[in-house]
């Protein structure tokens, strides 16, 4: 499917919010609380606590193993990226607690540190970027979101603690966590945790070793959380992870020829302040983040250091009101970002451009819409960005980048739905470990810009092949193109920075069919993206743009037995071969792994908790598609049969 729908698209969209909007005249009786809801227009994907809880997630790719349209490669946590039809995290406006997490240290390693038992919900929004996503969104939006202390409290309970312990086969790990929270009057929780993993080397399917996986990660968050006072909540946290361990200099690439094993240590803090005011007042609904993370690679043997840090911050307001018949939530608001990347050696500065900085300041209004079984949303971002480069000098301008998303119920049962947004990306720092020597900027540098378009329908019915049945079938065609992609030519003298000609792109299509009667339910999903890089041929993997997979099946399958409290669970995963390859490079083989999972708590002991869950269950040897592939066919082989157990106990 190849989807495009013209700009001339989202000015009709927008002419018809302005149409909606002036049909009618706010008036004092109008103004009761409305709640629209984005789910008709926006198609997020969010995978909750108690999913990561029954999949024992220890990473990235085991939070997202049921998900057709993420990929995760790599292997090991450390080297670990995230594609989201098929472009690269890099691309990504991904945020912790709203914090902005836009440190790029080494094209080798993976940018995205987080331990998923820390996670309230993971969010991925693949659609349309919206005004209100953030800037830099040019291939949708990762939202993680932290536990509070009200959220692990039991009912009555003012104070509690969670200790859990784990064990893996694959990599001979064991990890714990323990958490202790608190309730102090009637609003304000507090919350301190920690967890811990240790594991060797681990073996993938059919037998031997991955070389050089063993490793340490770390976790701490306190968290404060004072909510419903004066109508107003306010959450302060401090997080902190890390990944020690003697891994290869490029981590996810175990068969280059030219590398060694050296000690690294990969770290990040993020420091967080979120405020909301929802007062009974349709015109005022608040919430103000600001934020603070460094992100660091640390080369220990090599004395090399590489450096993110990054403040910024998000005020919006959410007014909602009636004109007529149609009721609106407008959202306006303002953010910003200020980056800071630096490389150093044990000897000091690495170079004469050892430092970037990038800013950007967005100004934003989206307006979501419902009229009948019409949904409508419109809005627009601008944004203003600088970037300084040391010696070779600064970028600077200021970008408009608009969206439109519809939405009807064209029957009880079915929606329909089509997107176009645009998403610009000028505050850049280049790779930190790259910088340093001599550089340039080619001159008339232009700020990346992805146009998103999207299209398809969800089908919903009740009672539909039994009574009490739930069965539901969604089709979704997306095209993105990146244009004016920043690259980085390190092989010049002296290196530049310039504009890739062409455009880069991901288009494809997803569906899934899912049915569930009583306490069973199952899901298959289906996912085919193409990918072509800027001169129009198949892209294989480039570093800091995608990488191409074969289509992807997933088929997921969740029984819940309530009387007994066991949760049992399966998850068959299918890629077929790649074949869309450029000429001369090699194809990526297909594979299908199977997992399957059990969740228990006795009936005499409710505080405790018992996991086990069988990743890989027959051990395939295989490699994921998104792991970088070598041109002699060598990638990184995933880790093989791996049975995972867990005890968890609350008191």
């Amino acid at each position: 499917m190849h989807l495009r729908l013209h700009p001339l698209t989202a000015a009709v969209l927008s002419a018809s919010a302005l149409t909606l909007s002036l049909s009618g005249h706010a008036s004092a009786d109008d103004m009761s609380t409305l709640v629209i809801s984005e789910d008709r227009l926006e198609q997020n994907v969010v995978i909750s606590a108690e999913e990561i809880d029954q999949r024992q997630a220890r990473d990235l790719e085991d939070l997202f193993r049921a998900e057709p349209g993420v990929s995760v490669g790599g292997g090991i946590a450390i080297g670990q990226k995230v594609y989201v039809r098929g472009l690269e995290d890099t691309n990504l406006n991904v945020t912790i607690d709203g914090a902005r997490q836009g440190g790029y240290l080494f094209h080798h390693t993976g940018r995205l540190t987080i331990d998923p038992a820390l996670l309230k919900q993971a969010e991925v929004d693949k659609g349309p970027a919206t005004a209100d996503d953030g800037p830099g969104a040019l291939g949708g939006s990762l939202r993680f979101e932290t536990k509070d202390a009200q959220d692990l409290l039991k009912p009555g309970q003012d104070l509690g603690a969670r200790v859990s312990v784990g064990t893996e086969s694959a990599a001979d790990a064991t990890s714990g966590t323990t958490a202790f929270y608190g309730r102090l009057g009637e609003n304000l929780g507090l919350m301190g945790y920690v967890s811990g993993r240790n594991s060797d080397d681990y073996e993938v399917g059919g037998g031997g070793e991955q070389e050089q996986t063993a490793g340490q990660q770390r976790g701490y968050l306190l968290k404060m959380s004072l909510l419903d006072v004066n109508d107003q909540d306010l959450r302060i946290s401090a997080e902190r992870t890390t990944d020690h361990g003697t891994y290869f200099t490029r981590p996810h690439m175990p068969s280059f020829s030219s590398q060694q094993p050296t000690y690294q240590e990969m770290e990040r803090e993020t420091f967080t302040v979120n405020h909301a005011w929802h007062p009974g007042n349709d015109l005022i609904d608040t919430r103000t983040t600001l934020y603070h993370t460094t992100q660091e690679l640390d080369r220990v043997d090599a004395g090399s250091t590489s450096r993110s840090q990054e403040f910024g911050a998000d005020v919006r307001n959410t007014l909602r009101l009636k004109t007529g018949d149609v009721a609106h939530a407008l959202t306006t608001g303002v953010d910003f970002h200020d980056q800071d990347t630096r490389r150093s050696d044990d000897a000091g500065s690495a170079g004469p451009n050892n430092e970037d900085t990038s800013r950007n300041l967005g100004v934003y209004a989206q307006n979501r819409m419902t009229l009948g079984p019409w949904a409508l949303s419109v809005g627009a971002r601008l944004d203003d960005y600088d970037s300084d480069y040391g010696e070779a000098g600064s970028v600077s301008g200021s970008e408009v980048s608009p969206n439109a998303i519809l939405s009807v119920d064209a029957t009880d049962n079915l929606t329909l739905h089509a997107g176009y947004g645009e998403a610009i990306r000028g505050a850049k720092a280049r790779e930190v470990i790259l910088i340093g020597d001599d550089v340039t900027i080619a001159e008339g540098l232009e700020p990346e810009r992805a146009r998103q378009r999207e299209i398809g329908l969800d089908w919903h019915q009740r009672d539909a092949l039994m009574a009490g049945d739930r069965l539901g079938f969604a089709l979704t065609g997306f095209h993105t193109d990146i244009e004016n992609y920043q690259a980085y030519d390190r092989g010049s003298d002296p290196a530049v920075l310039y504009n890739l000609e062409g455009e880069v792109e991901s288009r494809g299509y997803e569906a899934s069919l899912n049915w569930g009667v009583g306490g069973y339910d199952t899901r298959l999903g289906y996912a085919k993206v193409v990918m072509k890089n800027n001169d129009g041929d198949p892209l294989g993997d480039e570093m800091n743009i995608g990488a191409s997979t074969g289509d992807k099946w997933t088929w997921d399958h969740q029984y819940r037995l309530p009387n007994h409290n066991v949760t049992l669970g399966y998850t068959l995963n299918a890629v077929e071969r790649l074949e869309r390859v450029a000429e001369g490079d090699e194809e990526k083989p297909g594979y299908v792994t199977h997992d399957i999972r059990a969740q228990w708590t006795p009936a005499s002991y409710q505080d405790l908790t018992l996991t086990l869950a069988v990743n890989n269950v027959f051990d395939k040897r295989y490699s994921d598609h998104s792991s970088y592939l070598l041109s002699s066919g060598d990638s990184m082989l995933e880790p093989g049969r791996d049975v995972r157990l867990g005890a968890s106990y609350s008191f």
